[in-house]
């Protein structure tokens, strides 16, 4: 009797993922929310910018954000800010990556598209490794505009831009690399409360808050050691966090 499971050989691990990824980088550009935090990120640092150069009753300034490169890093730098400002520095943008996270997996539960995916995608692991490499993706996307949105206000505002050209370089580098580790987790997160947006939005800024020691690492006086350390950290971290995820789909329940 012929075997008819060989007849038609599942597909390679390669193909599985590229096909995943494919269809969520469709759903990605295609969604409205993608965008709107990429402007979010722009106007933020523009906001502070511009309001740190409004002077206060007591005439000074609000902020006193004198140099731009202040709300990429208020540590590890002559530079600091206070208030406001010194919870809108780029770091915000970890919490927006795992916002826009919670959202892209809340609709796969909600809409009973995440069904479909596993009838074509038998694996969890693509799934893991997609809906990973979308937050990543899209974080750094928001790092970019964050920084243009940063340097366009500065230059309106007429705001210093003295730095070490390398120290930011490598800032911004290791700030990118620990989206994987914050993707991460927020991936995890996500999957273990599913449809419950709510719920995933409310514990993904409480834990993003908590990791935010770990996005300050990366500061002005970062050098190739930070980057490395970070980029090292994170990837064994997500690999955790991968692991962790898969455990929830496969013991949850995907209704």
């Amino acid at each position: 009797m012929t075997d008819q499971r060989n007849t038609f050989p599942e597909p390679k691990f390669n193909s599985r993922v590229k096909s995943m990824l494919k269809l969520d980088f469709y759903r990605l550009f295609r969604s409205p929310i993608f965008y709107i935090m990429l402007v979010v990120a722009a106007l933020i640092p523009a906001l502070v910018v511009s309001m740190g150069a409004i002077d206060g009753p007591d005439g000074n300034s609000g902020f006193n954000v004198e140099n731009v490169w202040q709300i990429i890093s208020t540590k590890g730098s002559a530079f600091a800010v206070n208030g406001f400002a010194g919870f809108a520095t780029i770091d915000m943008v970890f919490i927006f990556a795992g916002i826009l996270m919670a959202i892209f997996v809340a609709r796969d539960y909600s809409s009973g598209f995440i069904k479909n995916i596993f009838t074509v995608h038998s694996k969890k692991e693509d799934y893991v490794i997609s809906k990973t490499a979308i937050g990543v993706f899209s974080g750094i996307c928001m790092i970019g505009t964050y920084f243009l949105g940063a340097i366009i206000a500065g230059g309106i505002m007429g705001k210093s831009f003295d730095v070490s050209a390398g120290g930011l370089i490598l800032c911004l580098l290791s700030k990118m690399s620990m989206m994987i580790v914050f993707c991460s987790l927020y991936l995890a997160i996500a999957v273990f409360f599913k449809e419950k947006l709510w719920a995933t939005i409310l514990a993904t800024m409480l834990l993003g808050m908590m990791f935010y020691p770990v996005a300050i690492f990366a500061n002005l006086e970062s050098n190739a050691l930070t980057f490395f350390m970070s980029l090292i950290g994170s990837v064994l971290l997500g690999v955790v966090f991968f692991f962790i995820t898969r455990l929830f789909l496969r013991k949850r329940d995907l209704a």
